[in-house]
Formats: C-alpha cells, sequence, structure tokens
C-alpha cells in the first residue's frame, strides 16, 4: 500500500515465461504466474486490465491449445478461453486490450453517442472484489505450451469495502 492517502491506483504485474521455466504439461489447468504468484487484494475495483507478449505463445502441436486470462473464481475474467491459433491473433507479439476496461475503446457511435453513454460502457466491464484473489492463466486441451512470454497487468483501486 501507497503511504500517500492521495495515490490509490495500483497496477498488478504477472509474467508467464514459459519455456524457460518450464512448459505447462498436457492437460487442463491452471497456472500461476511464473514469475511467482500474484494477487490483487480484497476490497480492489479492477478498473482495466492489458497483457504484452513478448514471444509468440505456441503448443506443441497445431496451436490449437485454449488459454484463458482471469483469476481465483474466474479464469476467463480478462480474456475468455481462446485458441492460441486463432485469427484474432490474441497470443501473438505485441499488446492487447481485455474485457476489462474495454468500454472506452467503443467510442461513441448511433447507440451511445454521449461521454456518459461511452463511460457507463467501461464502467460496466469494471470488476469488484470481495477477498483476494490470484491471476491464473488456465490452459485447455491436451497439448503441452512450450514457448511464449507474456505480461498481465491489471490496473485496481483500493476502496475500502471489505469483505
Amino acid at each position: 500500500m501507497s503511504k500517500n492517502p492521495r495515490y490509490n491506483k495500483f497496477v498488478a504485474k504477472a509474467t508467464w515465461d514459459i519455456g524457460v521455466s518450464g512448459t505447462l504439461t498436457a492437460g487442463a489447468a491452471s497456472h500461476s504466474a511464473s514469475s511467482g504468484s500474484v494477487y490483487i487484494p480484497d476490497g480492489a475495483l479492477i478498473t482495466k486490465a492489458y497483457y504484452h507478449v513478448e514471444t509468440t505463445v505456441g503448443d506443441d502441436g497445431d496451436d490449437s491449445t485454449t488459454l484463458a486470462l482471469g483469476y481465483t473464481g474466474a479464469t476467463g475474467a480478462f480474456v475468455a478461453a481462446i485458441a492460441i491459433s486463432d485469427a484474432s491473433n490474441v497470443y501473438d507479439a505485441g499488446s492487447h486490450g481485455t474485457l476489462v476496461g474495454m468500454g472506452a475503446a467503443l467510442g461513441a457511435d448511433a447507440a451511445h453517442d454521449t461521454a456518459l453513454e461511452v463511460i457507463a460502457l467501461n464502467a460496466a466491464t469494471m470488476v469488484a472484489l470481495t477477498d483476494r484473489k490470484e491471476l491464473l492463466l488456465t490452459k485447455a486441451n491436451d497439448h503441452a505450451i512450450d514457448a511464449g512470454k507474456f505480461h498481465l497487468f491489471v490496473e485496481y483501486v483500493q476502496t475500502g469495502d471489505l469483505a
């Protein structure tokens, strides 16, 4: 926690460095960050999440393995289970957005033409936590994940609303 009471924004960073820290074995399972377990505290309001892929993620076969990014109890909260080879290239090198904080990126359109309406879209994607949650990478399918390095960044503020 910050000692400055005016500063209340935090960013948690979890890193998965597959290949260096070992492969993620075949079969469905959730995995803690290879950088060590990363937790978002009780009372946090997650306002935005995004990730940066340094090295494209791959499995030991045809990149059909599905991956999801989330936290304990909501493994697809940031990125739902999507195949590595999905046409949207969500696990290719580069920066990527998630389901949280996407409302502001939608911008005004015919159905949402005021700033307040766009703000409401963004607020609807925020997540309030009632207990501590660990950031997780969850995989399905029968292939091992044998390559890739990426960082998940989760921005949050402490609401003081503790369970």
